[in-house]
């Protein structure tokens, strides 16, 4: 996978913001990956393909964006902390940290991959820096 300088510059700028070390240093060192990225026509359409057996992370991005996204807003409005497991395309995290109740959002994820690509197409950094967001390698834990 080949990406821009710009998207370059965006996955420096998220690696930045991490706090975990080994996460870090995990993701400085892939240099490609299994999966393919299948950008949609809308914004939030972000889906990626695993080359390996030709499965895809979503069958529906935006409808299960939509899904998970209103399960929250009405199961869990009020929860300062949420806990995911997968990665996904991100984009669930970025909009219920708009919810100023959630204050932190930590996902366990054991393909690095993910996140190794979506660090050069969504901007993190933030979300990253002030810990709301925090990503943890379940193949490497950092205690």
């Amino acid at each position: 996978m080949i990406f821009t300088p710009t998207q370059k510059e965006l996955f420096n700028k998220n690696i930045e913001s991490l706090s975990n070390i080994l996460l870090k240093e995990s993701l400085k060192e892939i240099k490609s990956s299994k999966f393919e990225l299948i950008l949609g026509k809308d914004n939030l359409d972000i889906n990626l393909k695993d080359t390996s057996d030709n499965t895809f992370l979503y069958e529906n991005v935006i409808d299960e964006l939509n899904t998970m996204l209103n399960t929250y807003n009405d199961k869990y409005l009020l929860y300062p902390v949420l806990y995911f497991y997968g990665f996904g395309n991100g984009i669930l995290f970025k909009a219920l940290l708009q919810n100023k109740n959630h204050q932190h959002i930590v996902v366990f994820e054991k393909d690095i991959e993910i996140i190794w690509i979506m660090f050069h197409i969504l901007d993190f950094s933030s979300e990253l820096q002030s810990a709301r967001l925090m990503v943890l390698n379940t193949n490497k834990p950092e205690i």
